[in-house]
């Protein structure tokens, strides 16, 4: 009788340890990497990041563009901008693809001459929660459209009147994809960024 209970007992106890396991890993795939710079699989890696991107259209030189692949803030004019920020009254806060329309004639304004053609596809995704895209395979599988600032393709591709919370989806013209919670302030002209991107794994920004 006890060969019995000490053998159940030792089942039991395997089974609670492979369903914590279990419980732990949909909780945290990388238990032992917090920010999921390990989720990856076979053609991506995912990141996080969560940087601050100024909207200063005086200065195109001060970094107002997000870099995907490298999660870093560039000039808007650099080629490694993937969506740039800007203001304008008419428009509010937006987020733009690089060759937008709408940012040239924000710098043109103040005398700032403005050049990018790189182009990246941009969707407003609402107050949607960016958790539910804590996974490289959402990610991969996820099809971005692309929104036009204040509806108009002539002003490029972007969201505009955006306010603190609101969530765009983001495509980049080599291939990242990822999601951006955006919060803002009018004071300081900055807008704060954070989400997760994955990165073709063929990619040089890797």
């Amino acid at each position: 009788m006890k060969k019995i209970y000490l053998f159940m007992t030792m089942a039991m106890m395997a089974f609670a340890t492979a369903f914590t396991a279990c419980e732990d890993e949909q909780v945290n795939p990388n238990n032992n990497d917090p920010q999921n710079n390990g989720d990856e699989n076979a053609n991506y890696q995912m990141y996080s990041f969560n940087t601050t991107l100024n909207y200063n259209s005086t200065k195109a030189s001060t970094g107002s563009a997000f870099c995907a692949s490298t999660r870093q803030a560039v000039p808007a004019t650099s080629s490694d901008a993937d969506f740039c920020v800007g203001t304008q009254g008419q428009y509010g806060t937006f987020v733009c693809s690089p060759n937008a329309s709408l940012l040239k004639q924000c710098y043109d304004a103040n005398g700032i001459t403005y050049s990018n053609n790189k182009s990246a596809k941009i969707q407003d995704l609402g107050y949607a929660d960016i958790q539910d895209y804590y996974d490289v395979n959402t990610l991969e599988n996820m099809s971005v459209s692309s929104d036009y600032l204040d509806g108009k393709s002539s002003l490029g591709v972007g969201v505009n009147q955006l306010s603190s919370g609101q969530v765009i989806a983001f495509q980049t013209s080599d291939g990242c994809k990822g999601v951006a919670k955006m919060s803002f302030s009018k004071v300081t002209k900055a807008v704060s960024i954070s989400g997760y991107v994955a990165v073709p794994k063929n990619s040089s920004g890797k």
